[in-house]
């Protein structure tokens, strides 16, 4: 794993000041990728065949509020995942952990970049005709989910800081995680290798 120091303008809005402060980018090459999440099930496989069971499942039983709620949750931060609606976090820990985790943020952003131009995996909808998301499309590619892969490193490093919340960070990631295919925009699939990376890349960042 290579890492990469850049130097960067956190801007703080509420409290109308910006920090200076150098951010350490973990990079993971593209066979660790590889290694980590293999390679999405292949046109014609049964894997892909059970993604599309469950995506159609969901398309035939969600409701209005579940994809509602899948819509509210395609914005990424700390406050919509974790904060005080969630009950899990305080305005205050959001505001702690929105600094401690710009580095993650970071990372996050250029090896889920990195893994989704290796694969190139269509998304759902795009691949079968007959699958009809109720959110937002996408216009990144599908494998990995990076909403999912946020979501689950978040939860990870910040069960760190707070690890009596654990159960309750990762149930809440995973809520997040599955909204994703409940909406018709990730194979399940899809979000099975975003854990897989996150947890990896949860483990990595820091040392």
């Amino acid at each position: 794993m290579s890492k990469i120091l850049f130097l960067l303008v956190v801007l703080i809005s509420t409290n109308s000041f910006a920090q200076n402060g150098g951010i350490e980018i973990d990079i993971l090459s593209k066979s660790q990728i590889r290694q980590i999440i293999g390679d999405y099930p292949a046109q014609g496989s049964s894997g892909e065949a059970e993604d599309f069971r469950i995506l159609f499942d969901y398309q035939d039983t969600r409701t209005t509020q579940d994809c509602e709620s899948a819509q509210s949750d395609r914005k990424i931060s700390v406050e919509n995942l974790f904060g005080p609606k969630t009950g899990i976090l305080s305005k205050g820990e959001v505001r702690l952990m929105n600094l401690q985790l710009v580095g993650a943020y970071a990372s996050a952003g250029v090896n889920i970049h990195i893994a989704k131009k290796i694969y190139k995996r269509p998304r759902p909808y795009i691949s079968h005709p007959e699958v009809i998301p109720c959110i937002d499309l996408e216009k990144s590619y599908a494998y990995p989910s990076g909403h999912t892969f946020l979501a689950r490193l978040f939860a990870r490093l910040i069960a760190k800081v707070y690890p009596e919340r654990a159960d309750k960070l990762l149930a809440r990631s995973t809520e997040f995680a599955q909204s994703r295919i409940i909406g018709g925009v990730h194979h399940p699939s899809d979000v099975k290798a975003a854990n897989a990376l996150a947890d990896y890349l949860a483990q990595t960042i820091g040392q």
